[in-house]
């Protein structure tokens, strides 16, 4: 009878649900060992290769700021191309190897017009600079507060005022070898990108997401159309300097005024720094013809500097994107210090298209103030570069 009724009330016993999973005494579901395992080497894998990626970003950090110089060089040559393919009705291979032969020929017609006399000034620039520091560092000793400069120099600027320092090149070779393959580099990427933009630029937006990638475009377009603006301002910028520069020590008497506006010239692309840097050689060499020719040589590169920054800089770079002065400094001494030579020089192209990408990608998409104005951005109302390359010259 008690068999019974336990039967009967075991068939009328509601059967009760499996607590919740995260409820008091759940269980939480078992993941087989296989999975656990699988899931550990997965991550353990992401992890490897992220670092692994870190590491070669930043053991290949100098390739990459190299390939950047070369999509520079494209850009260069593309702006090129599209004015002669404008003027011209060539096709873009046709318009960009004219450019390429037209830009050999006025290399090779400058190079064999002034490469002699430069570089017989270059080297006397080279044997005259350590007689110069030494004459400095005379000057300086017979006052007290000149040997308290000398003292507190670095061991680094020290040594430059030791005249041995100049006879010893180490690494010559290898210096000339690294330089002949940074320019091949620079050259070919540049020339592959100008004559298929489309290819490099397609396959970029396949990185994003299809519904990404009409935005992804814009902000491209928009970055090379600052960068093509930068080039144009800086490529007159440096004519004007070298040309100045030149001609006012040939006026003042100072020696060696070709390559002393060859090297304005070249520094002309480091921003703010390179104006005073490329001072530097002028001044020691005016400081061997007496103090009259030192004033003088001060004076012309700080009117010059002047001139520059109030005159020539908002004339030719009007078109492009506007950099804080201070964040373009910041950059520099961060690249500068990371990269070595190679950082300065694409410090200022480089602030160009983060500042280009953070106005359209996180000013404008993330925060949405479509009130920031970006140069070449779609909507604005802009000249196409190569329309406007001959207005600026």
């Amino acid at each position: 009878m008690q068999n019974t009724n336990t039967a009967n009330r075991s068939k009328t016993a509601p059967e009760l649900p499996p607590p919740a999973h995260g409820a008091p005494g759940a269980v939480p579901p078992r993941i087989p060992l296989s999975d656990f395992a699988l899931r550990v080497a997965v991550a353990v894998l992401i992890g490897i290769l992220l670092l692994s990626l870190t590491y070669l970003l930043w053991r290949g950090v100098h390739v990459l700021l190299l390939v950047f110089a070369g999509v520079l060089f494209a850009v260069f040559l593309a702006a090129l191309s599209d004015w002669v393919s404008r003027h011209t009705g060539l096709s873009r291979v046709w318009s960009l190897t004219t450019v390429v032969i037209l830009l050999f020929l006025l290399t090779g017609g400058i190079g064999w017009l002034l490469a002699n006399r430069l570089a017989v000034q270059i080297h006397e620039l080279a044997e005259q600079l350590p007689e110069s520091l030494k004459q400095l560092r005379s000057f300086l000793s017979q006052y007290a507060w000149g040997r308290l400069i000398l003292d507190q120099l670095p061991n680094q600027a020290a040594s430059l005022f030791d005249v041995s320092q100049f006879s010893k090149v180490p690494g010559l070779i290898s210096g000339i070898t690294s330089f002949l393959m940074t320019i091949v580099v620079i050259f070919f990427v540049g020339i592959f990108g100008a004559a298929e933009p489309e290819l490099y630029k397609d396959g970029l937006l396949r990185l994003l997401p299809p519904s990404q990638r009409p935005r992804g475009r814009a902000a491209i377009e928009t970055v090379a159309f600052n960068l093509r603006w930068w080039l144009v301002g800086q490529v007159v910028l440096m004519l004007m300097i070298w040309l100045t520069t030149t001609a006012g020590l040939w006026l003042i008497g100072v020696p060696l005024a070709l390559a002393l506006g060859v090297i304005a010239g070249i520094l002309e692309l480091v921003p703010y720094v390179g104006a005073w840097l490329s001072a530097v050689p002028a001044l020691l060499i005016a400081l061997m013809l007496g103090p009259y020719y030192l004033l003088l040589t001060a004076g012309l590169y700080l009117g010059l500097h002047i001139l520059e920054g109030y005159v020539f800089l908002p004339l030719v770079q009007r078109r492009a994107v506007h950099m804080p002065p201070a964040l373009t400094l910041v950059a520099q001494v961060l690249l500068g210090e990371l990269l070595g030579l190679i950082g300065l020089f694409v410090t200022a192209p480089l602030t160009v298209a983060v500042v280009v990408l953070l106005k359209m990608l996180y000013v404008e998409d993330t925060l949405g103030d479509q009130t920031v104005e970006v140069p070449g951005e779609p909507g604005n109302e802009q000249v196409p570069v190569t329309q406007g390359v001959t207005e600026s010259v």
